[in-house]
């Protein structure tokens, strides 16, 4: 997504919080060298702190989540690809099945591990009864934290059309639905992951980014009803 992509976000509060999400969604996969290019521009990270200082209430949004999101930032312009694929390796994937920061949400918002499939099903559950279906094939698990961050954003759009075709009973009934998804799943398990990333690998770059999305969601729920 470039800068212009994001740019366009700003025709709505909702627009600007689904440009967000997908902003954390690309940021949070896997990297690419394109990637790695792109994120590290200085004209990218200008561009989503600027859409966070455009969102209502900006100022504590950037207060909260800006010195998270330099962070990320100033750490991957300091590493070449090699190393920031590393980074990703070493905190979300590296010495499988004992990951330090297992990116799967029914990890930390299970009782006990012997639910975890219990979990998986009961986010998949929601994602149906909102109009979305998973695909068998799909090529991750419907709690990997890029797959509920997208989940969001599909959300926000839908907000937004409801906002710009003047459907307000719409538009809350969304965000009703926002709100009860980041409690039951994505907040809780933001929250754990950034506070165990930042634990055990302070410098990591992406333990930076997951503190950013953690201080984000924590300020789009107190947003919704």
């Amino acid at each position: 997504m470039d800068a212009d992509t994001m740019t366009a976000f700003v025709r709505t509060p909702a627009a600007d919080w689904a440009g967000l999400y997908h902003f954390l969604e690309l940021a949070l996969a896997h990297p690419g060298e394109d990637g790695h290019v792109y994120f590290g521009q200085a004209d990218t990270e200008a561009s989503a702190l600027a859409v966070l200082a455009g969102l209502p209430s900006g100022d504590v949004v950037v207060d909260g989540a800006g010195p998270s999101f330099r962070a990320f930032f100033e750490t991957l312009r300091r590493r070449c690809f090699e190393e920031v694929e590393s980074d990703h390796i070493a905190l979300f994937s590296a010495n499988f099945p004992q990951v330090p920061c297992p990116p799967y949400g029914s990890l930390f918002t299970a009782d006990d591990d012997g639910k975890r499939l219990e979990e998986m099903l009961a986010i998949k559950t929601f994602y149906q009864d909102s109009g979305i279906d998973v695909s068998e094939t799909f090529d991750d698990l419907p709690d990997h934290i890029c797959v509920e961050l997208e989940f969001m954003q599909v959300l926000c759009f839908r907000e937004h059309d409801a906002m710009t075709q003047g459907d307000h009973e719409l538009a809350e009934a969304v965000r009703a639905e926002q709100a009860r998804f980041l409690d039951r799943f994505l907040l809780p398990f933001a929250e754990r992951l950034s506070f165990l990333a930042l634990r055990i690998a302070p410098e990591n770059p992406y333990s930076h980014l997951l503190g950013a999305t953690n201080r984000l969601l924590t300020h789009h729920r107190e947003s919704l009803p």
